[in-house]
């Protein structure tokens, strides 16, 4: 899969979404990365950092889908996909199934990707 070129780290990806409007224009195709890095940073609470980051998605879901904008979170090293969605990282396996739950994956343009809409289902 081809990567958006407008490029936000994801500890400031969830800064924009928290202010009361998005910065971020109609239509806009932006991508993501550092999801791995923020969930180990808070190491060993990764479940409660994972509530969070998921809280903070959610609440502004309506406005990203409203305004047509598209979001892929970049994952450097790997997932795996067992019963859950694990991202590996550092030798750590972190709980990413408790951001987006569980999506299936499906290979578009030589890539696996895993979809999860704007309300994480």
């Amino acid at each position: 899969m081809r990567p958006f070129t407008d490029q936000l780290g994801f500890l400031d990806f969830i800064r924009e979404l928290r202010h009361e409007d998005l910065p971020f224009p109609r239509g806009a195709s932006l991508r993501v990365e550092g999801l791995e890095e923020a969930l180990y940073a808070a190491k060993p609470n990764y479940d409660a950092a994972a509530a969070k980051i998921r809280h903070w998605l959610k609440a502004a879901a309506n406005d990203l889908d409203r305004n047509a904008i598209t979001v892929q979170v970049v994952v450097r090293d790997s997932l795996e996909r067992g019963d859950k969605l694990w991202a590996l990282y550092r030798g750590e396996r972190l709980p990413i199934h408790l951001i987006f739950n569980s999506p299936t994956s499906e290979e578009y343009q030589g890539s696996v990707v895993y979809r999860a809409s704007f309300n994480l289902t």
